[in-house]
């Protein structure tokens, strides 16, 4: 009898225990709503996170305009026309609105360059080198040399963080039409265009190391 004793109490207790589990409050939700219960189950997001959808409400360039078609036809028509005027003038033409609309941005800018050929091609080619902006050359007719990399040797300061003067050693990309030249920011590079000269839609892209007017051109 001392035996059964102990045994009835236990088989009593766990009865008792699985059949208040049954009707418990927690087991019943869970029963009634089984997707709530794991979703309950789930981590929570972190403090500050965005539901899923709401990255696109978030308008990160409001300034960058209407889509823009620059047409490979037009481009190949102002190569002709920059070399007759590069030939009158002798030097280098940057944005020649009639020919190519400019379009700047917060982020960016295209315009259209025209490099002649050097009247001394045995002197050292000026080289540029921008703190703030990558350099994307778009060759559309032509061709060149563009060296990039080495020292500017007796660097000027044309602007804060623009700077000027003969360039040395660096790593030579000869171009043709069609060619796509990334130049890093704060890298100096030089363009020594062939007989012919070499026209180029030049696209800068602004790295926010200091203001956009800095690399669009205005004072």
């Amino acid at each position: 009898m001392r035996r059964v004793t102990p045994a009835f109490w236990l088989c009593t207790t766990m009865v008792a225990f699985l059949f208040g589990y049954s009707i418990g409050p927690v087991r019943s939700a869970a029963v009634q709503n089984p997707a709530g219960a794991a979703a309950a189950q789930q981590q929570q997001p972190a403090a500050g996170a965005l539901p899923p959808g709401d990255y696109s409400r978030m308008q990160l360039a409001p300034d960058q305009g209407e889509p823009t078609h620059f047409s490979a036809a037009d481009l190949r028509k102002a190569h002709s026309e920059l070399q007759a005027r590069a030939a009158k003038g002798g030097q280098a033409l940057s944005n020649p609105r009639d020919l190519m609309k400019p379009m700047v941005t917060r982020t960016h800018s295209f315009i259209l360059m025209h490099r002649p050929e050097l009247r001394n091609p045995t002197q050292s080619p000026n080289a540029e080198q921008h703190e703030g902006a990558t350099d994307v050359y778009v060759v559309v007719a032509g061709s060149g040399t563009v060296t990039v990399g080495g020292q500017i040797e007796n660097k000027r300061i044309s602007r804060p963080g623009e700077y000027t003067g003969p360039i040395q050693g660096g790593k030579p990309f000869k171009l043709q039409a069609g060619d796509i030249l990334d130049i890093p920011a704060n890298m100096p590079h030089a363009t020594v265009p062939d007989a012919g000269g070499m026209t180029y839609v030049l696209m800068k892209v602004n790295v926010g190391l200091y203001p956009w007017s800095l690399i669009n051109g205005t004072p």
